[in-house]
């Protein structure tokens, strides 16, 4: 029976059967029930919309979220060992304010005395006495400028000449000195240039025909679609880097990795399309980045890079995984992120304060405890070996870890059934109860984190430098398509290699805070051999 056109304003048109009122009352209950669903998915959609628009991202853990369980799990966190005091934090490191200049930072020093007039004022040099001066920093800046490198080749001729020349240098009569080898021989580019315009374009984002017009102000015309012809043959001759540390990330233990969408014009086309990054992040031992690009959000790019892996992939739930995992054999163990599944209860609290806030205080004693072991490899564990860290970590989370993991799943499992199945706390619920087995595998292995944000952060500090971390969503601007064919170089094709160059901009610069001095080492450090070229870093990527 439908109620869309009765009017109900008018008493005296509802029947009078009792059983008819009754299955009418049944009805509209039931539309006012879905209504009140529809409602509440809308204003929850309306309300995270809001929030990633205007509001804060922290997901921090209210301490007095504890208190949920000063009943519970008191016996298993037993008296822990005293943790080294912290240093002490600066009060104004949020605030705003003039920051302190890293010691690091060049300096020059502009010694400023006092005139002869001065001096004869206060009686002549001879009736002063200098005292300690008073000193103060500023912060200058020196404008880059191109300059022209001009290579002179030595030429040497034997006084006494052999009949006949070789192929040998001991068998020819003329040699000249060779320049050391260049990544695009013949290039009217120096290192310094290349790794100029990488660094501005890649790094922060300064289109071509902007740089032409910067070169242009310095008197010296640099076409883009030269500036283009150098990006493409720069990437063709760092590939081998590339692959080196591909290599490199794939002998890891333990590879973490997220995707990140950007936004993609293939000027050729004229298409635009959402284009991927992958970062695999290696572990401790293999302290790199690697990035790589697919054009569309499906499983190919990630199983095409992990056919040959062998451990633990820590990744979100995207069902594309899956397959991986099933194809591997056991070859690839999934472990899941607690950040994202923390973030499922986060986004739902409004729904379910009580229920809500109960979830976030079990997987706040989880972070808790990982914090607490973070705190002890930088400090009472730092002397141990990586592998003795990694044996504690396990002691310690079978010990406190496992006995939370099983009450808090045991709490989902009686309450998931009491809330509404569509409903965004039923979502939340069904997400960590779906994804149990990989939450649960942490605590395992003291190579795993409990989430991938923790490895953005330095993971648990095994003292090692840490992976730059992958890049947040919309840090990459709208790039444009790779041509099909290198040939094709008028100076749009901004991004040729797009992982590549984004591998460069992360990986490299984990071993260096300046991106362009980074950059100028692979030209620089050249074998001077014919048929030989040093592969930049390659000391690094071989020693981790």
């Amino acid at each position: 029976m439908s109620t869309d056109a009765m009017p109900l304003s008018n008493p005296a048109l509802l029947p009078d059967d009792v059983a008819v009122l009754k299955q009418l009352v049944v009805q509209l209950l039931e539309q006012l029930r879905l209504c009140d669903e529809r409602l509440q998915r809308q204003e929850h959609h309306i309300h995270l919309l809001l929030k990633r628009i205007y509001g804060s991202t922290s997901e921090k853990f209210d301490p007095q979220q504890g208190m949920l369980f000063d009943n519970q799990a008191d016996a298993a966190t037993s008296s822990p060992a005293p943790l080294p005091a912290a240093s002490p934090v600066s009060k104004n490191r949020d605030k705003h304010g003039r920051g302190r200049i890293p010691d690091e930072t060049e300096r020059e020093e502009v010694v400023h005395d006092l005139s002869e007039a001065e001096k004869a004022a206060l009686g002549g040099p001879e009736n002063l006495v200098e005292l300690p001066p008073e000193t103060s920093e500023q912060l200058d800046w020196r404008p880059s400028t191109l300059f022209v490198t001009v290579h002179v080749r030595k030429k040497y001729a034997r006084k006494e000449q052999l009949p006949e020349s070789g192929l040998t240098l001991a068998e020819q009569n003329v040699a000249v000195a060779r320049k050391p080898a260049e990544a695009i021989p013949g290039g009217l580019a120096g290192p310094g240039l290349m790794a100029q315009v990488i660094t501005c374009k890649g790094a922060d984002h300064l289109p071509l025909h902007r740089l032409e017009g910067i070169f242009q102000r310095q008197g010296v015309r640099i076409s883009r679609q030269t500036m283009d012809g150098w990006w493409l043959q720069t990437a063709e001759f760092l590939q081998p880097l590339y692959d080196l540390a591909i290599r490199v990330v794939l002998a890891s233990h333990v590879i973490h990795t997220d995707d990140t969408s950007v936004k993609v014009r293939d000027a050729w086309r004229k298409l635009k399309y959402t284009g991927h990054f992958w970062p695999y992040v290696g572990d401790p031992l293999h302290p790199l980045t690697v990035f790589d690009y697919t054009t569309n959000h499906k499983r190919d790019g990630p199983a095409a890079f992990l056919k040959d892996y062998r451990g633990y992939v820590q990744a979100d739930a995207f069902n594309g995984y899956d397959g991986i995992y099933l194809e591997s054999d056991g070859r690839i163990i999934e472990v899941a992120c607690w950040a994202h599944a923390r973030r499922k209860f986060h986004e739902s609290r409004r729904l379910d304060a009580a229920r809500m806030e109960t979830a976030l205080a079990w997987i706040g004693k989880l972070y808790a405890i990982e914090k607490e072991l973070r705190q002890r490899c930088q400090g009472q564990w730092q002397s141990l070996t990586l592998e003795q860290r990694a044996t504690q970590i396990v002691a310690e989370r079978q010990e406190r870890s496992r006995p939370l993991l099983d009450s808090f799943h045991a709490w989902l499992e009686a309450e998931a059934p009491k809330v509404l199945p569509k409903s965004a706390v039923r979502g939340a619920m069904n997400y960590t109860l779906g994804n149990w087995t990989a939450l649960s595998v942490y605590p395992n292995d003291g190579w795993l984190d409990i989430g991938r944000v923790e490895v953005w952060r330095g993971g648990l500090g095994f003292g090692l430098l840490p992976c730059q971390g992958f890049p947040v969503r919309g840090a990459i601007s709208v790039c444009l398509a790779p041509f099909p064919h290198p040939a094709h170089r008028t100076g749009r094709a901004d991004f040729p290699h797009p992982a590549l160059l984004q591998n460069l901009r992360s990986s490299l610069s984990a071993w260096s805070r300046d991106s362009w001095a980074v950059d100028t080492a692979p030209a620089s450090r050249r074998d001077r051999r014919r048929d030989t070229v040093c592969i930049p870093c390659h000391d690094v990527v071989l020693a981790a």
